[in-house]
């Protein structure tokens, strides 16, 4: 396809402060069929002063015209795109520097129907208590084509992490003709309260094959408002705000295999998630087999965080509820726990050769915007010079099974 029609959707509410800098990610990319969706959750802030003072004809403004969950918030979006490609940023997340011009690129490379990238890593100031933004930019250039339903497995497994798999979010395109298959097979796209893993899972279970993009095109951007930093940090207390007002709004109920906290927060485990949204899917899949919750608690432990008991606590609320021996998975576990353990040093390993990092009270990044122009220049100045060092790194991480089907080396 020549110049496909790529959707940029941006969902927001009442975040107008860091909204203009990720719009002006958006609105500089040159690419000529773009079009930019802001979708406004009903916000009683300046938001939607802040989006039409954009004289930009690609950018299109719609609200939802009242108060909405975040999971109807994007289908909201969603329902404006009727053809071409599409992706959703959050309000606090950007866009590479040509991001869109090397997704048309690689849709036409490839004959795929979901494009994932890696991403850089943007702390906004405000976070943490640091009044200086920190940037994280991975070097790595060149795709793949993967199985869907391998990788799949590996982020169920425990082996991999659901943003491996081609999410409708930051880094993730999708042609909108799947996501019409899957609203036609399920009633509607967005089937769990939490959409970017839902969204990650459905597709997968849906196409055969994606491309994963070693070059970034994204950057996700984690702010004082971003709900996913607070729900998964290991201290209640920090920025809980955003993750409180998340879960006490009505929104898709958590499925009811999986018992919530005893507070009513969801459980804090990213494997969780990836099971809540598989079983929301189910579908689009043949029937789960019979000892699937037994081997999910047991890796949801595996992969939880050392010092944090709340998923322990969690854990017994879903052993009770399905009559499994929790002391019995919570022992195998620990083993399990060291094995991904230890393969997890390689991939820091190459995580530390093939990223560069700024950022600093003397060199501070105000905004994404700013973090996307030096992560362009960034990349631009050192991944020539990185690119054997990246190759052969690769090729010692990459097993015989790792479910690609099709591989393009870097390039220098």
């Amino acid at each position: 396809m020549s110049d496909p029609r790529i959707t940029v959707i941006i969902p927001t509410r009442a975040r107008c402060d860091v909204l203009q800098k990720t719009l002006l990610t958006v609105t500089n990319q040159s690419y000529p069929k773009l079009e930019i969706i802001v979708s406004d959750n009903f916000s009683g802030d300046r938001t939607e002063e802040i989006v039409r003072s954009i004289k930009d004809p690609r950018v299109r403004y719609v609200n939802t015209g009242r108060r909405v969950s975040m999971a109807k918030n994007w289908e909201f979006a969603l329902s404006h795109v009727d053809s071409g490609w599409v992706s959703i940023i959050g309000d606090d997340d950007g866009l590479m520097p040509a991001a869109i011009r090397r997704v048309a690129e690689l849709i036409g490379e490839t004959d795929v129907q979901a494009i994932r990238s890696s991403v850089c890593a943007y702390l906004w100031p405000g976070l943490f208590a640091k009044d200086h933004g920190r940037l994280a930019v991975p070097l790595q250039s060149g795709y793949e084509v993967r199985n869907s339903k391998a990788w799949l497995q590996k982020v169920l497994d425990g082996y991999e992490g659901y943003p491996q798999l081609p999410m409708l979010y930051y880094g993730g395109f999708v042609n909108i003709e799947v996501l019409k298959e899957i609203k036609k097979r399920s009633g509607s796209f967005y089937l769990s309260c939490i959409p970017d893993v839902y969204s990650a899972v459905s597709i997968a279970s849906t196409i055969e094959k994606y491309v994963y993009c070693y070059e970034p095109l994204c950057i996700n951007g984690a702010s004082r408002h971003s709900t996913g930093t607070s729900q998964f940090s290991s201290d209640p207390t920090r920025i809980a705000s955003p993750a409180q007002m998340f879960v006490s709004e009505g929104n898709i109920p958590f499925h009811a295999d999986l018992p919530l906290c005893t507070d009513g927060s969801y459980p804090p485990s990213l494997q969780a998630m990836v099971y809540e949204s598989y079983l929301q899917s189910s579908c689009l899949r043949p029937e789960l087999p019979g000892n699937m919750h037994a081997r999910m608690l047991r890796i949801i432990l595996a992969t939880s965080k050392r010092k944090d008991s709340r998923i322990d606590d969690w854990g017994r609320l879903f052993a009770a509820k399905h009559g499994l021996d929790f002391a019995t998975l919570s022992s195998e576990a620990r083993y399990q726990k060291l094995w991904f353990g230890a393969r997890a040093i390689p991939r820091r390993v190459s995580a530390g050769i093939n990223s560069f990092s700024i950022g600093s009270p003397q060199l501070p990044l105000s905004d994404i915007y700013e973090a996307s122009v030096a992560a362009g220049a960034v990349r631009s100045s050192r991944v020539g010079r990185v690119n054997n060092l990246v190759r052969l790194a690769r090729r010692l991480m990459t097993p015989p099974d790792s479910g690609a089907v099709q591989q393009k080396h870097d390039t220098p």
